[in-house]
């Protein structure tokens, strides 16, 4: 460039709602913000919306669960100077689809942001969205013996988590699950990348757990077990995603240079207050104005 300025670019996977589109938003307007997901149209319209305010937005159809397309993403997003952060934050939610889909989308696709990314970025920081359901199953229900499974035989690793799933009995009940466990991985396998991906490449990797975020499609999902976790919940309510978009940027900022290969839960208190699966559907468990019980 004529000024001889770096040309920064920050992924965002997911960017086009929701949580992805509030971390979009609070990024520096005077870098490139590069939004991914499934569905252009809704992408175009983030990006002119964004860009009417100052930012540099650009849009790129991207499924994450296909590997080719991870690898052409992250190709073009090399062709800026340097890939400062890369927010995955692109996933289904238990009712957006049936178990294996949730598996390839929430889990692989995990796996093929970061290690697409890694072959291409040296230093700078990867963030990977979890979510505080990952901390809410049985022992006996995280599979998590079978998850190296996803660097030798991806299809026996599919399989195993799908199959795991589906030991809850109860209609609808297996795509919860599979949600559950497909989060629970995410933030399993960033802290597997953590050490490898910093001592070779200096790129920072952690992963981010939020609880229930206030958006459209959560609002559509809202039921009991919503109103029960809520319950559990210091302020009572759910997140805006403009607070999990500042916790995300204020982390990826590289003054956080020590903070790597761990999780952040960011769910109001939750499951430190006692929520697990168990209580999901008991009324009786919900806890009393006041925090009285």
């Amino acid at each position: 460039m004529a000024d001889g300025k770096e040309k920064r670019v920050h992924v965002v996977t997911g960017g086009g709602s929701g949580i992805g589109r509030a971390v979009a938003e609070m990024l520096p307007k005077d870098d490139t913000v590069l939004i991914t997901g499934r569905h252009k149209d809704k992408l175009v319209q983030v990006a002119r919306e964004l860009n009417a305010r100052g930012h540099h937005i650009e849009a790129a159809v991207c499924d994450v669960s296909r590997r080719e397309e991870v690898a052409s993403l992250a190709a073009f997003a090399a062709s800026f100077d340097h890939i400062a952060t890369v927010v995955h934050a692109a996933g289904i939610s238990g009712s957006m689809g049936n178990p294996e889909a949730i598996v390839r989308i929430n889990a692989l696709g995990t796996v093929y942001v970061n290690q697409e990314f890694y072959k291409v970025m040296h230093g700078g920081c990867i963030v990977d969205v979890a979510s505080n359901s990952g901390y809410m199953l049985p022992k006996m229900l995280v599979p998590e013996k079978r998850y190296p499974l996803v660097l030798e035989d991806e299809e026996a690793f599919v399989s195993a988590l799908v199959h795991r799933a589906a030991l809850v009995p109860g209609e609808g009940v297996a795509p919860q699950i599979a949600y559950m466990i497909s989060k629970n991985f995410a933030r399993w396998y960033s802290g597997q990348c953590a050490l490898k991906y910093m001592r070779t490449r200096q790129i920072r990797v952690f992963s981010v757990s939020p609880g229930y975020v206030e958006t459209p499609m959560t609002e559509k999902e809202r039921g009991k077990a919503t109103d029960i976790l809520l319950g559990y919940s210091g302020p009572g309510r759910g997140a805006a995603p403009e607070e999990l978009a500042y916790l995300i940027c204020a982390l990826a900022d590289e003054r956080c240079g020590y903070l790597m290969g761990t999780d952040v839960l960011c769910d109001g208190g939750c499951v430190t207050a006692g929520y697990r699966m168990s209580v999901a559907t008991d009324e009786k468990k919900v806890p009393a104005p006041g925090g009285a019980w």
